[in-house]
């Protein structure tokens, strides 16, 4: 920023301003991320008082309600006097208990680029182990910009009743809250604490990722790090050197050796990658050593030589110096707080590693009023969530729900898309297509096979490849073995759709395994094209489904091997629309013997229904809202364990509609029901038909959705976006 004088900056605020700092330049303002602290950058063309500086500090740490505010003054170098020194001292004082006392009556003089302290009460091995020398050096030249070495002399050492006056004096600037003990008349002192002290050492310089209160840290071991800290996953990368790294703590250990020493080691991660820290330490010294305060959560950074260790047969780093941190931790600054409405704990396997309590806590802490526990398929951590709820004194409120896995036995797919009533024996005509990926929308036919039946018996074939107009992707080119070369001179999607239509004739019955996918394909050409296709499909996985309820797999290749109908070369057009037709052909058959079903309808009709453990499942939310509620979601949960339990819990949608009183319905994530209609581009009757169902129609960021880029169900980031915006307008129009 600009430098701006510091009346006209806080003209607006009710801000007692000293004299002197009133004449001040403010040119930068720095903050912690938490807004705990911040540092306001003055110029001056005269010297500031310390009293004036304390004064102003407090007068902005109270108008704006910021914990700590700090005065960082800047004055020409020629401004610099002996003079200024009782200024340094008592600015350094805040940050050295050591400078309290032993500078008591020194002398000071300037001799070229040294600053000479004679000391008057001793105290020269504690001024130099808080390295005070260095920390005076550093404060001229931030003010003045001048580099000043310093030198103390004078009494070195100081007699006892000088030392227990100083320590006093010391110990009387400690903070508040640090516990004193008055001992009375012929009461015995306890012993002195053994919890070392250490030097707090600023992390500001080293370039770390994430940010650290007060960016300071207590250096624990070796000496101040200035080597900037590199991410874990880079560091691993340079084997042999001496690197700056820094972790949280997720696993401690500690072994007693030979020679009377001990080695810790902490494994750690900064979330690019994790590594072992190694540190050997005197048993005598473990306990001033602070290598104890080191725990589970811990924040450390850590300078050392980074290598393969033989003993432990992994990367490790070995600590030269260690600095214990405490990091910010993450908050929620939305003025209106959310309400998260779908989350895992460590119940939900593979989604979670979470404990309940942990989720809870952090959304207590972040001033969410509720939150939501929905595990897979199990209300496994209630217990925990009401035990950690039972401590809070606010209203904090959990809501207690399940992500269920929901199959839809209530619109069962049909075998047959619309009743009609031609013979078994008509011309219908069955067909597969491959395509350069899974999204109708985005993604192009690269071929097209069929063949007629008639009599139940294949009469002709059909068979072309189409020019996508696009690149087909390698993974495809490996599932299918169709290479660009080979559609380069194909026809178009437009005139091979066209010439499928001529093949099929009018009014067609088409023949398809999974046939919404292909189906979607040929819908999606038309309606770019603005073509009209009239007719009727055959889902044959949902007639294996029902005819061979004793298949495991319903793939194609695995109907095939089941009815020993010989091998085929899977995932080209031409064949699988063969090996389908065979497929069809038996099946139908055996149910003319058995079922004697006669016309297409009797698929509808006369077959038996679907085994509800053959049906896809789709997740969907469910929350309690009143005692009934739980009781009924209880009884859910045990049903869907009992009766339907395969490989998943699952739970008919005529189950939720006979127990939904009490409970609330959400739509979930992208494995929803909802949520897979709007990719599959069903027809927006079907989709308006699904979400009347819920209660509450769920979006993600669509970041959280970004899988579906990589594997091809979607095309960008935009598409994903689309999907969310489609809800929104669902939710809309439905209230």
């Amino acid at each position: 920023m600009n430098e701006i004088n510091v009346l006209e900056f806080l003209k607006e605020f009710n801000v007692d301003i000293p004299e002197k700092i009133s004449r001040g330049s403010l040119f930068k303002i720095t903050y912690t991320g938490d807004l705990r602290s911040v540092s306001f950058h003055l110029k001056f063309s005269e010297l500031v008082d310390f009293e004036s500086t304390l004064q102003f500090e407090n007068n902005l740490r109270s108008a704006f309600a910021i914990e700590r505010v700090n005065i960082l003054c800047f004055y020409p170098s020629d401004l610099f006097s002996v003079e200024y020194f009782d200024v340094l001292k008592n600015k350094l004082k805040r940050k050295l208990s050591t400078v309290n006392g032993f500078l008591d009556d020194c002398v000071v003089s300037i001799e070229g680029s040294v600053i000479n302290i004679e000391l008057r009460n001793g105290g020269y091995e504690l001024l130099v182990k808080s390295d005070f020398c260095r920390e005076l050096s550093s404060l001229v030249r931030q003010e003045f910009s001048l580099d000043y070495k310093v030198n103390l002399t004078g009494e070195l050492t100081v007699d006892n009743e000088s030392h227990e006056k100083l320590m006093a004096e010391t110990l009387a600037s400690l903070p508040k809250h640090t516990e004193q003990f008055n001992a009375s008349p012929g009461e015995s002192k306890p012993a002195l604490s053994k919890t070392p002290v250490f030097r707090e050492v600023s992390l500001s310089a080293l370039g770390l990722s994430v940010p650290f209160e007060d960016d300071l840290g207590k250096l624990i071991r070796g000496r101040e790090i200035k080597q900037e800290a590199v991410p874990i996953s880079e560091a691993v990368k340079s084997l042999n050197n001496k690197v700056t790294i820094w972790g949280d703590v997720f696993e401690c250990d500690s072994k007693e050796i030979k020679g009377d020493r001990t080695v810790f080691t902490y494994t750690i991660t900064d979330y690019t990658g994790s590594l072992l820290i190694k540190i050997f330490e005197k048993n005598d010294k473990i306990e001033e050593s602070g290598l104890s305060m080191i725990k589970k959560g811990c924040s450390l950074i850590i300078n050392g030589r980074i290598d393969f260790d033989n003993f432990a047969k992994d990367i490790s780093i070995m600590a030269d110096s260690l600095i214990l941190a405490k990091r910010v931790m993450k908050k929620d600054n939305a003025p209106v707080k959310r309400v998260e409405l779908h989350m895992h704990t460590s119940m939900s396997s593979m989604d979670a590693v979470t404990p309940a309590a942990e989720l809870i806590k952090r959304a207590h802490d972040w001033g969410h009023p509720a939150v939501a526990i929905t595990d897979h398929g199990n209300v496994q951590a209630y217990p925990e969530a009401m035990n950690t709820v039972a401590g809070f004194k606010d209203d904090f409120k959990i809501l207690y729900g399940c992500e269920a896995y929901i199959v839809n036995d209530i619109d069962i797919q049909k075998i047959l898309s619309q009743d009609d009533d031609r013979s078994l024996n008509d011309e219908i005509v069955i067909f597969d297509v491959e395509t350069t990926g899974f999204n109708s929308i985005n993604d192009r036919l690269i071929e097209i096979g069929a063949v007629k039946v008639k009599n139940l018996q294949i009469i002709d074939e059909f068979y072309t490849f189409v020019n996508p107009m696009m690149p087909i992707p390698h993974k495809i080119t490996e599932l299918t073995g169709i290479t660009n070369a080979m559609v380069e001179n194909a026809p178009d999607e437009f005139a091979a759709v066209q010439k499928f239509m001529e093949y099929c004739g009018e009014s067609p019955v088409l023949v398809a395994h999974n046939a919404k996918f292909d189906t979607s394909f040929i819908n999606a050409c038309c309606k770019r094209h603005n073509i009209n296709f009239d007719y009727k499909f055959i889902d044959t996985l949902v007639l294996a489904k029902s005819a061979l309820p004793e298949v495991s797999k319903y793939k194609l290749d695995a109907i095939a091997k089941h009815l020993k109908l010989g091998k085929f070369e899977h995932h080209r057009a031409t064949d699988d629309a063969r090996v389908l037709a065979k497929i069809y052909i038996t099946i139908t058959k055996n149910l003319i013997r058995d079922l004697e079903i006669k016309t297409l309808s009797d698929f509808n009709t006369k077959m038996p229904a679907v085994d509800i453990k053959k049906l896809n499942s789709f997740h969907q939310i469910i929350i309690v809202k009143n005692q009934l509620g739980l009781k009924n979601l209880y009884k859910m949960i045990s049903y869907s364990h009992l009766n339907y339990f395969y490989k998943k819990p699952l739970m008919p949608k005529s189950l939720l509609e006979k127990h939904r009183e009490g409970l609330i319905f959400g739509s979930a994530c992208e494995a929803g029901e909802l949520f897979s209609a709007i990719v599959d581009n069903k027809p927006y009757d079907e989709i308006v038909g699904l979400a009347k169902f819920y209660d509450y129609l769920e979006i993600q960021p669509h970041a959280n959705n970004a899988f579906m880029l990589r594997n091809g169900t979607a095309g960008s980031e935009e598409e994903l976006i689309e999907y969310n915006k489609k809800i929104v307008k669902l939710g809309e129009e439905l209230g």
